[in-house]
């Protein structure tokens, strides 16, 4: 846990270490440095406990809650939360965006499944040997995953514009009906089974 705690404590934003030196007033005599202050902040941030972040950064208790409860302490809590909610959010900003375009990609070109396959070798005796095997394709996404999919979105999509997502008027299974008729009106000229048995014959 320490060595988890420190090695995110290295790695604050530049701007933070910047702040660090017009938060944290000048301390003359001091044997503590202001890169020490701040990483008992940070690491106080993270475990949220004054014991466990005095053990880790070998320092008295008494210490450490001095710097947590002063001006100082409080201003750069705040500034390195700010900092990392920041962070945070842009890493699942990024993960949407990810996970959106894996999902449009399977939705366009069909999901990764193992298709089985047949084999049959010719041997010199005119015999057939015949051998099975799986093979990775992609399969287009049956009328139920995708009803399950645009569902998924659809809801997203109307929490993300400060809107209901309560189905008014027509039931559920009216519109999921309706829905697996579009979606398989839309496929029915690209329908591949998954099971499908594929052979060649090799001599």
């Amino acid at each position: 846990m320490g060595k988890l705690v420190q090695g995110r404590s290295k790695n604050i934003d530049k701007k933070t270490k910047k702040a660090v030196s017009t938060i944290i007033p000048k301390q003359p005599g001091s044997q503590y440095t202001n890169e020490q202050r701040r990483a008992v902040i940070v690491d106080y941030l993270v475990t949220g406990n004054i014991s466990k972040t005095a053990d880790m950064n070998n320092m008295p208790r008494t210490t450490v809650t001095g710097w947590i409860d002063s001006d100082w302490g409080h201003e750069l809590l705040v500034t390195i939360r700010q900092e990392k909610e920041e962070e945070l959010d842009a890493n699942l900003t990024n993960l949407v965006v990810s996970s959106f375009e894996q999902a449009q990609d399977r939705i366009d070109n069909g999901d990764f499944r193992l298709v089985k396959t047949k084999k049959a070798i010719k041997h010199e005796d005119g015999s057939l040997e015949v051998s099975e095997d799986y093979e990775l394709k992609r399969v287009p996404m049956g009328g139920k995953e995708l009803v399950i999919s645009g569902g998924v979105g659809f809801d997203k999509r109307r929490l993300h514009r400060n809107q209901a997502t309560q189905i008014h008027g027509q039931s559920a299974d009216s519109q999921i009906k309706d829905a697996i008729a579009g979606y398989i009106k839309l496929y029915q000229g690209h329908r591949v089974v998954s099971t499908q048995k594929n052979c060649e014959v090799n001599e």
